[in-house]
């Protein structure tokens, strides 16, 4: 086949178009990761890691100061430990995620909390409650990780000792 210079005059054309949009995804991701410091909301390590730093990887909910909760939640097929968490009052949430056989998700609906969780790592993300969130909130494992996935669910329960109406939203994951 042959090719008149016509012809390659729009293939130039659409060799810099798409040059020109990559570049522009690049300096985007550049502009947003490096200047304005808009990174991924959660940090992974492995559990050996975890061991090293001195982090208490015994699942449970544990209240560090007045509304300051640290939570280690282990997805193990089919279920996570513990499966359901208790808080009062929360201002500041540390969850810890982590598995060791198969690749888990977390996501409590009806917030912003959705989290991937790898065998061997440990998923850590803080979450600032709403000041107005109260009640009982479904966990759920969004990844599909055998015959008995639908199975992995738990309770959240949030309990205020007065609730504060402030218009607030779901989306404090940090």
């Amino acid at each position: 086949m042959e090719y008149h210079r016509g012809e390659m005059v729009y293939e130039y054309i659409w060799v810099l178009i798409i040059v020109a949009i990559v570049t522009g995804f690049s300096a985007a991701m550049a502009y947003y990761g490096f200047i304005r410091n808009l990174n991924p909301s959660c940090e992974a390590y492995t559990i050996e890691e975890a061991k090293a730093r001195g982090i208490d990887l015994t699942p449970g909910v544990r209240e560090v100061g007045p509304g300051i909760y640290e939570v280690t939640i282990k997805a193990a097929q089919f279920v996570f430990i513990p499966m359901e968490i208790k808080l009062k009052d929360p201002v500041r949430v540390t969850f810890r995620v982590y598995s060791r056989d198969v690749i888990h998700g977390i996501h409590v609906v009806g917030t912003s909390i959705n989290v991937m969780v790898f065998p061997g790592y440990v998923a850590e993300f803080v979450w600032e409650p709403p000041k107005n969130a109260k009640g009982n909130y479904l966990f759920i494992c969004h990844e599909y990780c055998g015959v008995g996935h639908h199975l992995m669910r738990g309770t959240l329960l949030i309990e205020r000792s007065s609730l504060l109406l402030d218009g607030g939203d779901f989306s404090g994951v940090r």
